[in-house]
């Protein structure tokens, strides 16, 4: 089966991931534009906010699990460097969401309306270590897509020479052709991640509590997205690492095809997969363990807000 609702099996996921968000965007959007009353503001903002969170899973969700449809649901259209990028495709879906929901941030309405002149800045919100996974999982990604990308003999194969006129070839491997659609979109993924975190930073304050808890909230979404980017970052360059050692393997036992098909095994070969493999293994579960590890960061009481001389009167 290489179709999907009368389209190609791509455009139709393009269709549904595209279809997904704009459904997520409207409903954020209505969301936003509700009156918010002020003794209920809190409340409501932490309703948006876990509102904008499970609806951005959806693309992200949808893209995750078609990947195992290359493997096991026989989609022709959906060959292996297709599958390895979706991912960190959904995962800009992810992002676009929370974009939206951030702009459509709810606002008190009334009369009189007040907000709380505060700086802030994309430090205060984010937690260091998540964001400093992200860039190492990203710089992870490069370096092996360099050092893949000058072992293959192709741009998604990878061979090796038996004698002086003889070879044979092992595909996939993750060439080229797999790595430079990754790097390219999981470096759109860290810079519209820090697009993002700005708007959580400067969005308006709530107006009924006191900024103590504000900045927990903020705090708790920015959270939320880090969690999500690192951890499919992280297991995009799992599987490129795994990809790749489960090829070396094969090379290594004389699995392909080529001149030399069938030949002896390299135990060189071989211990360079195994260990590819096992780094695969570490790396998946590091960003398990990144992205679960709970925090310590717990909500303070939503005191009100007093009238302070820092505040604005709109």
């Amino acid at each position: 089966m290489d179709s999907l609702l009368g389209l190609q099996f791509p455009a139709a996921v393009g269709v549904v991931l595209a279809g997904a968000s704009l459904l997520a965007a409207a409903a954020l959007w209505w969301d936003g534009q509700r009156a918010v009353a002020p003794s209920a503001a809190a409340r409501r903002a932490a309703r948006h906010a876990a509102l904008t969170a499970g609806v951005g899973t959806v693309p992200l969700i949808f893209g995750i699990l078609l990947v195992p449809t290359y493997y096991f649901g026989g989609y022709l259209a959906l060959v292996g460097h297709r599958a390895a990028v979706l991912p960190v495709v959904s995962l800009l879906g992810l992002l676009a969401v929370h974009a939206v929901g951030e702009m459509t941030w709810p606002r008190p309405r009334g009369t009189q309306r007040q907000a709380r002149l505060v700086a802030r800045t994309v430090h205060d919100v984010a937690p260091g270590r998540l964001r400093r996974a992200a860039m190492m999982w990203l710089a992870g990604a490069v370096v092996v897509a360099v050092g893949f990308g000058l072992m293959a003999s192709g741009p998604r194969s990878v061979s090796r020479v038996v004698g002086l006129d003889q070879a044979f070839t092992v595909d996939p491997f993750p060439g080229w052709l797999w790595t430079v659609p990754i790097l390219a979109a999981s470096t759109a993924a860290v810079v519209l991640t820090e697009l993002v975190l700005r708007l959580v930073a400067s969005r308006p304050a709530i107006d009924d509590v006191d900024e103590e808890w504000d900045m927990w909230l903020r705090r708790r979404v920015a959270r939320r997205i880090l969690r999500s980017v690192q951890l499919v970052l992280g297991w995009t360059l799992a599987g490129l690492i795994a990809v790749g050692g489960l090829s070396l393997r094969r090379l290594g036992l004389g699995y392909g095809s080529g001149t030399a098909a069938g030949a002896s095994p390299s135990s060189a070969h071989l211990v360079a997969g195994s260990t590819l493999l096992l780094a695969a293994l570490a790396v998946a579960l590091l960003a398990l363990v990144v992205a679960v590890w709970p925090s310590r960061d717990t909500a303070p009481a939503a005191a009100m807000a007093d009238d302070e001389p820092a505040e604005a009167q709109a």
